[in-house]
């Protein structure tokens, strides 16, 4: 079967790609066909342009690299016009259209308008919404729940919806069941960050840059559990008779560097460590003392 296509609109594919079709979904080779048609594009690009989920998009490139027909680079994440300068404005016409015949679009705007206390939204607040919507392709449920935990934190703006709308976007948060997830692990940061505060006796003062990053790191990249970082926080009050933040970052990274998750992983390191089975564990006291004798600067001041 002969078929004519001018020079500059061929699509050329490996011949490696024939001894994996049989084994490939209908997703896997749109995005097959898609990333050679378009190899600069995103993930967030393949997903919109084929009505993928992100998940079903980077499940697809998976696939493709797993075979050896994708190379680490194909379908790299970039953001995707979280700038409102950028983003796509609609029409009048085009909004007005998609509220009366599109009723999934018409129940995210009524329940926006209802969280933002507004009767109407603007046309700039629609727009930004529609865009969400339309070309983000993030599902309704998706921007309802963003919508509802902004609001509930004090951001009750479309502006600050739509950017965080779009950040989660980037992070793979596309379906209902991750975003729960996400504002759950969020609340539970921040109840120990509050336990932190009021065992510091920080009182109401907001927290520096850096005291945000060290507790996000504390409880959401090495996700330890606040028993864990209290028990940081009195073995550097023992050695030194005072709080300080930078003291507990280095007997928490050496926790976590050690696989310590917990405070019985601890205590059996302890326990090894007396045994005489490991002088070097993370949990001992001599690790505490070794570290303050070599006089770590306090990268936050010391916190009375």
């Amino acid at each position: 079967m002969a078929i004519k296509t001018p020079a500059e609109n061929l699509i050329i594919l490996p011949r490696d790609v024939l001894s994996h079709i049989k084994n490939a979904s209908a997703e896997e080779l749109k995005a097959l066909v898609y990333f050679f048609a378009e190899p600069e594009s995103s993930v967030a690009d393949a997903a919109r342009e084929l009505g993928l989920t992100v998940s079903q998009a980077e499940a697809a490139i998976a696939f493709w690299r797993g075979a050896a027909v994708f190379s680490e680079s194909e379908g790299k994440k970039k953001k995707i016009a979280s700038d409102t300068a950028v983003y796509r404005n609609y029409d009048s016409e085009t909004i007005t259209d998609a509220l009366i015949n599109q009723a999934d679009f018409a129940m995210l705007n009524e329940f926006v308008c209802e969280r933002l206390a507004k009767s109407v939204l603007t046309k700039n607040d629609l727009s930004s919404l529609f865009y969400l919507y339309d070309y983000a392709r993030i599902p309704a449920p998706v921007i309802c729940g963003i919508a509802e935990d902004c609001c509930a934190n004090g951001k009750a703006n479309m502006q600050y919806i739509f950017k965080t709308a779009i950040s989660l976007y980037e992070q793979g948060i596309d379906t209902y069941e991750k975003l729960e997830a996400y504002l759950t692990r969020k609340a539970e940061i921040n109840s120990n960050v509050g336990k932190l505060r009021k065992l510091f006796g920080m009182g109401a003062r907001a927290l520096t840059s850096k005291e945000k990053k060290t507790f996000d790191q504390w409880f959401g990249e090495w996700a330890f559990k606040f028993d864990v970082v209290e028990l940081a926080y009195e073995k550097t009050v023992d050695a030194t008779g005072k709080v300080s933040i930078s003291y507990m970052n280095t007997i928490l990274r050496r926790w976590y560097d050690s696989g310590f998750a917990t405070v019985e992983d601890i205590n059996t390191g302890d326990s090894s460590r007396k045994a005489g089975t490991d002088s070097s564990l993370d949990g001992s006291d001599e690790f505490i003392e070794a570290a303050l004798s070599r006089g770590f600067d306090d990268l936050f001041g010391d916190n009375k």
